[in-house]
Order: C-alpha cells, then sequence, then structure tokens
C-alpha cells in the first residue's frame, strides 16, 4: 500500500466531520459526477485505488483527495478497511464510484438526524444506462455509518459493514433525501461483473466453509448469468436458513419465481410461493401483480384482476418507509398491458 497525495485539513462545517470513501479502479467514466453529487456534504475524500491506468487518480487528485495504492488481491473488504483506517471524519460516506446523492443539498443535513444510530440504510436505485436510465430494482444497503473501531467490512465480495464486536448493527432506515442512483447493473458490463463475483464467492466457500449469505450471493450471480437451476436452488437456501436477511427477501423470491418460470413450474407451485411472498411482505406491490399473471395462466381471469388493481393500489401508497427490495417499477407497464387485454376480453375496456 502506498499513499499518493494528501488530502485538506477538514473544514470547519458543523460539529460532525464527514469522510467520503471509495475503492476505484479505472473509473474515469463515473467518479467525477459521484463526488459532485456529495462535495459539499462531506469535509475529506479518501480514495483507494486498485491499478487504474486510465485518470481515475487525476480526478480524485482534483477534488484533493487522499489517495492510496492498493495491490488488488480479489478481496472487497481489506481496501475498504483501508479507507476507513484513514478517515478522519465522525461519520462515513462509503459509496462506489457508480453510485451517486439524488439529492445532493439534502446530504449533509439528513446524516445530522440520525447522530444516535451507528448505520443509515439508503434506499438504492438500480438503473440501466444503456436502456435511457430505465429503473431496474430497488433496494436498501448500508451506505453511511460511524466511524468507530468495531464497524469493519467482513467478506471478499458482497461485503457488508459489520459489528466485529458483538455482531450487532444499531441500524436506520433513511428518507429519500438520502437516495443514491447506481448504474453498475447496466447491460453492457453485468456479465463480466458477475462471471468475476462467482469465482471470489466460491474461492471464499473453499477458505471458510458454505455459510447462508454466500446463498444470497450466489443466487444472484446464476440468476444474472442465466443458470436457473442454480439460482432457484440458492435462493430457496437463502430464503429457507435461519438468518435475519435484511431488506432483501423480496428480491430473493423474485429470483425463485422467475427460475420457475424459466423451468416451467406448474402455474399452482408458484402460486403457492407467491402466497408465501405477499403473507411475509404486503406491503410489496409486485407479489399482486406476480399473483395476477399466475392467476391468468390458472384461467381465473377475475380474480387476476382483482390482484392487478390491488398491485397498483399499494405501488400508490410505497414509500421509504417499507424497508425492502422492490422490482415493481420496472413491471408496471406489464401489469397495465395485462389489465388492458382483460378489459377488452371482458369487453369492459376503461
Amino acid at each position: 500500500m502506498k499513499k499518493i497525495k494528501s488530502s485538506k485539513k477538514f473544514k470547519s462545517r458543523s460539529q460532525i466531520k464527514i469522510s467520503a470513501c471509495y475503492i476505484v479502479k479505472n473509473e474515469e467514466n463515473n467518479l467525477k459526477r459521484s463526488i459532485d453529487s456529495l462535495i459539499n456534504a462531506v469535509d475529506e475524500i479518501i480514495v483507494v485505488d486498485t491499478g487504474s491506468t486510465d485518470r481515475t487518480i487525476e480526478i480524485a487528485e482534483s477534488y484533493n483527495a487522499k489517495i492510496f495504492n492498493y495491490v488488488w488481491n480479489d478481496d472487497f473488504s481489506t481496501p475498504r478497511n483501508l479507507a476507513i483506517d484513514n478517515s478522519n471524519g465522525d461519520w462515513i460516506i462509503f459509496l462506489d464510484a457508480d453510485e451517486f446523492f439524488i439529492n445532493p443539498k439534502k446530504v449533509r443535513q439528513a446524516i445530522e438526524k440520525f447522530s444516535t444510530k451507528e448505520v443509515i440504510l439508503i434506499s438504492r436505485i438500480n438503473i440501466d444506462q444503456d436502456n435511457q436510465n430505465q429503473e431496474l430494482t430497488r433496494d436498501w444497503c448500508a451506505r453511511i455509518f460511524k466511524n468507530v473501531d468495531h464497524l469493519r467490512y467482513r467478506g471478499l465480495i458482497h461485503e457488508n459493514i459489520t459489528n466485529i464486536k458483538d455482531g450487532k448493527l444499531k441500524y436506520v432506515f433513511a428518507d429519500d433525501d438520502l437516495a443514491i442512483y447506481h448504474t453498475g447493473y447496466s447491460s453492457q458490463i453485468i456479465k463480466n461483473k458477475l462471471l468475476r463475483n462467482l469465482e471470489i464467492i466460491n474461492r471464499e466457500i473453499e477458505m471458510i466453509g458454505h455459510q447462508s449469505q454466500h446463498d444470497i450471493a450466489l443466487a444472484d450471480c446464476y440468476a444474472g448469468l442465466g443458470n436457473s437451476e442454480k439460482a432457484l436452488l440458492h435462493a430457496l437456501k437463502a430464503l429457507n436458513a435461519d438468518v435475519d436477511i435484511i431488506t432483501s427477501r423480496g428480491d430473493l423470491y423474485h429470483k425463485v419465481l422467475n427460475a420457475m418460470r424459466d423451468l416451467k413450474y406448474s402455474d399452482e407451485k408458484m402460486l403457492l410461493i407467491v402466497e408465501r411472498a405477499i403473507k411475509e411482505m404486503p406491503n410489496l406491490p409486485e407479489f399482486y401483480a406476480e399473483r395476477g399473471m399466475i392467476l391468468c395462466g390458472l384461467g381465473y381471469i377475475d380474480e387476476a384482476y382483482k390482484s392487478f388493481e390491488k398491485s397498483l393500489e399499494v405501488w400508490k401508497h410505497l414509500d421509504h418507509k417499507v424497508h425492502n427490495d422492490s422490482y415493481f417499477s420496472a413491471a408496471i407497464d406489464k401489469v397495465l398491458e395485462r389489465m388492458k387485454e382483460i378489459e377488452e376480453y371482458k369487453g369492459k375496456l376503461k
């Protein structure tokens, strides 16, 4: 590890000091946009570079960032913890270079509201830059946390901030003032990223043995790579494990249903999964929509239409207080189209 350049001293801004942290490699197309979205909220910027050959370091230097070189070894947690160890703030914002705040002017004030907590979970909206910034999914992620000795990252990949003292996180869900956009799942880059992730996950399993969090990561990789059998296997194992899966159960059910559809499972078996998801997460609209699609396949047209109506009703009241991943925004057009088809079939087009 080599330090390249130091940042300026803290600015006097308020009682709390905030550090922005990044680990990067060849992010010249993303880093400036991300830093611009938080520059007015933070007091210093720490960048750990893992081997950039483009203008990434030059861009970081233009913001007076504190920059470190780190030799990449397929371990995401170690360089993240290196950035934390060299931060002076009371709070840390740790974004990926392809993430940026939607409301930059509200970031500092929003963080100051949570002085009694340790970790802030923020809403992340995943968009496809290659398809007119279409929204893909929404999830929750720990991107803001206090700079204290017991909070560090763990895991080679899909790393999470962890209380290394007793495993208990004092977290809170933020409102939309701290929401971010994420472009890392854009269609042109996702396949190579998933293949890389799969290799690292399997290496970690060899090192420490298979654990429940690996099933979540493996389900994500195999679903993205089109291996429905393995995606279904690992998503079900994660859902049935005796662990607390914060915010991501909706996404796991989504992967289960997509895999069952690809593998030609019967509508009756899929309906059982959907009803289970609705019972667990009645405030998510997508599973009412999924139920409507399945009921159409079973020939229960009237019941299907009512379920579609329910999905739209729930969606209208969906807000930051629903703390689970959601993919309904990308499915609304399909729901409306199916409702139109039913109305035409019934001769009651609205």
